[in-house]
């Protein structure tokens, strides 16, 4: 396997179906099939993906590893210890790769061969996960899941744009400073390790001709514990680097304060933009104009609830770590 220039890398955890598309996609690669493996770590699912993965087993040089359900860093520190190439490329299991993909970064890569730069990729939405207000919302508006409405190809970024699942970097480097720190669970742990490289002059690149395609449609019910989560990593990273462009980025000044007013009225919030969606969705099944200030009205509501969801997971994170001394392992 001398020839292998980049691994691609999937930590997966009860979404077979979802998966199984996205290696079907990956055997369509320009990339000659002998210049890259795919390794999948199942992080304690308990549906097919073993049987998934050994289905392409004549597809790809592919393997896959089962280990107890322990989260997303672990997954991917686990993943880089049985990469053999050079690169490595994080992918979601819910992303569908372009023909070019493995080649746009590898090419990149070689345009920019210091240590020290990363390559972040394009995700766009599938035609139906963009009919989705929320997925408009979160991706073109509130910036919630990307922001590439603001970068520019080639780009020079810094580490905050450290994306998992759309980014790729060399793998010594990661290496070098220990991996991703375990304690992350869900959220955080990209950026985490971004900002531990970016002292050494850590730099991302933005190829928007790396692409990808997300096909999954996530509900607001979803979105919001999804947020809590990542509200949860957000304090920890904070508390792990109390620096000032930490704080700033991770939203957690004021949390206490902030908390108090979002509370009363979170869920309240949460039916109103349900109930606006809904709106929505029985205009465009009727082809009806859906004006501007329903938009408006709707996506001032997703604001509110995201805000406040990610807020509740990073003043639970405070209580906990006040109450036990720990946040599922990170001793005060």
């Amino acid at each position: 396997m001398s020839k292998v220039k980049i691994s691609t890398l999937f930590s997966t955890f009860n979404r077979c179906t979802l998966l199984c598309k996205a290696l079907d996609y990956l055997v369509m690669q320009t990339l000659p099939r002998d210049q890259f493996e795919v390794i999948v770590i199942d992080d304690g699912s308990t549906d097919n993906t073993k049987k998934v993965v050994e289905s392409f087993n004549n597809k790809l040089f592919i393997r896959y590893v089962y280990q107890r359900n322990q989260g997303i860093a672990v997954a991917k520190n686990h993943a880089i210890q049985m990469a053999s190439a050079p690169l490595v490329l994080f992918m979601d299991d819910d992303d569908l790769a372009d023909s070019n993909l493995l080649a746009e970064h590898i090419g990149t890569h070689e345009k920019y061969k210091e240590e020290n730069i990363a390559v972040l990729g394009y995700t766009g939405l599938s035609d139906e996960v963009s009919l989705s207000p929320l997925m408009h919302f979160v991706t073109q508006v509130g910036y919630y899941l990307f922001c590439y409405p603001k970068l520019n190809n080639g780009d020079v970024l810094d580490y905050t744009y450290f994306w998992g699942g759309r980014s790729s970097c060399k793998k010594d480097l990661i290496q070098k400073i220990g991996g991703f720190d375990p304690i992350f669970k869900f959220g955080c742990e990209d950026i985490e390790l971004g900002y531990r490289l970016h002292a050494n002059g850590f730099k991302v690149i933005y190829n928007e001709n790396a692409r990808s395609t997300m096909i999954r449609t996530i509900s607001l019910n979803d979105f919001c514990h999804r947020v809590e989560k990542q509200g949860y990593s957000n304090w920890i990273f904070s508390k792990k680097h109390p620096k000032p462009e930490v704080e700033l980025w991770t939203e957690v000044i004021g949390l206490d304060t902030h908390w108090a007013y979002v509370k009363p009225y979170l869920e309240y919030y949460k039916t109103c933009a349900q109930r606006l969606e809904r709106i929505i969705y029985a205009r465009k099944k009727y082809d009806l104009e859906i004006d501007d200030l329903l938009l408006s009205l709707l996506h001032n509501m997703y604001w509110k609830v995201l805000d406040g969801f990610r807020v509740k997971g990073s003043y639970q994170a405070c209580q906990d770590y006040k109450q036990d001394k720990k946040v599922k392992g990170f001793k005060k």
